[in-house]
């Protein structure tokens, strides 16, 4: 699992497939993407994957940590970045940016197997835009699932603080014995208080 090879290897190999088999390259890279999984689970691995969060959007945001975690195995990695905005009860926006291009139908496969093997969720992905910057590819997709825990997330969690709130006030007095070195700043970031 460990053996390095070479960046464009995987490109030859997905060339060949497509001229032997005639399966277009997009879809044979979403195919991959999508084995990735099986290959994880074969290696035990996707257990590391389930601890990434326990709903999908969750884990969408743990992807960087999971690849800075792998950087400590595979120190060559040239690991992509992904982070989310704009959540709602349909889905999300994903950012994925990375230094190796040609990977965007392999990555959504992962996304729709994951989704499906992980959180029993179908996604329909929806490009919103590819930008090329010198040797960085950024894309930005739409994920359209139903994200059932997007409502029912935001409303325990404020509801658990305004309860907490209404019924723990900690003083000042207190906050200063509990730490045992503190500085108070104002707004205008000027030192109040320091012990």
């Amino acid at each position: 699992m460990d053996q390095k090879f070479s960046e464009g290897l995987h490109h030859k190999l997905i060339w060949g497939c497509h001229e032997v088999k005639g399966i277009a390259i997009d879809e044979l890279m979403a195919e991959i993407g999508a084995s990735f999984y099986k290959f994880l689970t074969k290696y035990e691995f996707n257990k590391v994957l389930r601890v990434l969060g326990r709903t999908f959007p969750q884990f969408l945001n743990g992807l960087d940590n999971l690849h800075e975690y792998l950087r400590f195995t595979f120190p060559k990695l040239k690991p992509p970045s992904f982070y989310c905005e704009h959540e709602s009860r349909t889905g999300l926006t994903l950012h994925y940016r990375s230094k190796r291009r040609g990977f965007l139908h392999y990555v959504q496969g992962q996304i729709r197997n994951i989704a499906k093997e992980l959180f029993q969720t179908e996604v329909v992905i929806e490009l919103l835009d590819v930008e090329h910057d010198l040797n960085l590819e950024h894309v930005i997709m739409r994920l359209h699932f139903n994200n059932l825990d997007f409502n029912r997330q935001g409303t325990a969690y404020r509801n658990m603080n305004d309860s907490i709130l209404e019924k723990v006030k900690i003083t000042s007095d207190i906050f200063f014995d509990i730490f045992p070195f503190i500085i108070v700043f104002n707004r205008g970031m000027r030192i109040r208080f320091l012990e």
